[in-house]
């Protein structure tokens, strides 16, 4: 009986001290990895100093994933949206000039393209991102604090109702474990198939290290289906509150807080803020144009609002007219500009 115990024993103590084989990712790293880029940007900026308006010259960076040969870069819309200068920086060392042709500041999701695109150059696929199913493993790749082509493991962890930057469209973000920090932004996350399932947009520090993906099935029905409009602007909304303290009668205006050089916005001549506010709580750059209508219609941050001013715009082709009208010291101005 004490041999059947002793035996029964150590049966049971190995079943729990059995070795757990971690799973090897480097094959997958291997395989997509050239796919994936860092992007380099340049920004400036006009901001009041005592009573003189400077330049601010900013630098940033974050990641990309190739989306076709022909150098389209799917990544995250904050990284390139103001961007004045971009580069994208190959795995092979290789480094492009690329300048912003979309982005969707509401759904974190841009396009950029390498304007003279080298031949040969490595492409991911985009799969489905309804077939994950939470618990998959995933991996992320990209430019945590400068750090170029890191990998990151974890799970898909969730697919929260709405986490985009205005509550105003139907958004499709997926929820990860994976480790993301700064410079991880705009970089893809990956299923172990290899395919696209997103980039990575945001992560909060209150949520014990989770990070929120921009779908590819958003990205897909988004910038890849409305694959050129950018205005290269910054906006908030103005609002009840705001709009009674900078005494505007538009309060679903929308306040430019920062302008592109080169962008649609800038052609136009449009306004960014210069002066830096605490109003309510929200911190802002006064004194730029409030715009109040796209193409004729009224502006809102509602869902069909920002719908409707970007249909106009994509339905715009190449050369034709875009017009905008803005509230600017007091008056009514109507501005327009070809579309890039």
């Amino acid at each position: 009986m004490r041999k059947i115990f002793f035996a029964t024993m150590v049966w049971s103590f190995s079943l729990y001290t059995a070795p757990v084989t971690a799973t090897d990712f480097s094959q997958l790293f291997e395989q997509v990895n050239d796919a994936v880029v860092t992007i380099t940007i340049k920004q400036n900026a006009e901001q009041l100093s005592g009573t003189e308006v400077v330049n601010v010259s900013v630098d940033g960076y974050g990641a990309g994933v190739i989306v076709d040969n022909t150098g389209l870069i799917l990544t995250a819309a904050h990284v390139v949206n103001l961007a004045d200068t971009i580069q994208v920086h190959l795995n092979s060392g290789q480094a492009f000039e690329a300048r912003t042709v979309s982005s969707f500041p509401f759904a974190d999701l841009a396009l950029v393209r390498i304007n003279k695109p080298p031949k040969d150059l490595p492409v991911a696929v985009l799969g489905d991102s309804d077939t994950l199913l939470i618990g998959e493993e995933v991996i992320v790749i990209g430019t945590p604090s400068g750090l170029a082509q890191t990998l990151t493991v974890g799970h898909f962890s969730g697919r929260p109702a709405n986490t985009g930057s205005f509550n105003v469209a139907d958004t499709d973000f997926l929820q990860t474990d994976a480790a993301i920090m700064q410079g991880n932004s705009g970089g893809p996350m990956f299923n172990t198939k290899g395919e696209v399932m997103g980039v990575v947009s945001h992560f909060r520090t209150n949520t014990s290290g989770f990070g929120f993906v921009a779908s590819s099935n958003m990205a897909r029905s988004l910038v890849l289906k409305h694959g050129d409009v950018w205005a290269g602007i910054s906006v908030e909304n103005v609002g009840e509150v705001l709009a009674r303290a900078i005494n505007t009668p538009y309060p679903n205006g929308a306040l430019i807080q920062d302008i592109a050089a080169g962008s649609l916005a800038a052609n136009m001549g449009l306004r960014a803020g210069q002066i830096p506010a605490t109003i309510n709580g929200r911190t802002l750059k006064l004194g730029g144009d409030i715009i109040i209508s796209v193409g004729g219609q009224d502006i809102s941050f509602r869902k069909n609002g920002i719908e409707a001013a970007y249909s106009y715009m994509s339905g715009k082709k190449k050369g034709e007219k875009i017009t905008m009208t803005v509230f600017r010291n007091g008056e009514k101005v109507k501005l327009s500009a070809p579309k890039p």
